[in-house]
This record gives structure tokens, C-alpha cells and sequence, in this order.
């Protein structure tokens, strides 16, 4: 029925809309994470970790450059 597909229609839909708006707050958090590494590096602070002050690992600068935790405050935040 025209109905039914109408429905689906406006399902799919949503769900594209849902997936840009996700999208969208991705590459806001990444330009702010990216902004926020800029600032380290004009502050002399680039490479040390924001919470405990220790150097973060090279591998995992050069994974993400604009990793703001060493893993070790990045694993204790994510378990607390």
C-alpha cells in the first residue's frame, strides 16, 4: 500500500538525517580536538598529557596527533 511505503519512506529518511546530524557532531568534536592541540602547541605544552602532565607516547601522537590523554589517563577515563 502507498501508505506502508510512505512509512518506510519517511523511515529512511529519518535515518539519513540521523546519520549527517551524527556526521556533523563528529567533525565539530575533531575540529575542536584538532583547535584545542593548535593551542598546545602555541603554549609550549604539545605532547604532554592534560591531566597527569606526562609525556604522551609518540606511536600514539602519531596515530592522532590531536590525542589530548596519555593512554593511561585515556583508559581511566573510559572505565570511570
Amino acid at each position: 500500500s502507498s501508505v506502508g511505503r510512505l512509512s518506510r519512506m519517511d523511515a529512511l529518511q529519518g535515518q539519513a538525517m540521523s546519520r549527517e546530524r551524527q556526521r556533523r557532531r563528529r567533525r565539530q568534536l575533531e575540529l575542536q580536538q584538532i583547535t584545542a592541540a593548535l593551542h598546545r602547541i602555541d603554549a609550549g605544552d604539545y605532547g604532554e598529557c592534560i591531566s597527569c602532565g606526562e609525556a604522551i607516547a609518540l606511536p600514539r601522537l602519531e596515530h592522532d596527533p590531536a590525542v589530548p590523554l596519555c593512554i593511561d589517563c585515556a583508559s581511566a577515563r573510559e572505565r570511570g
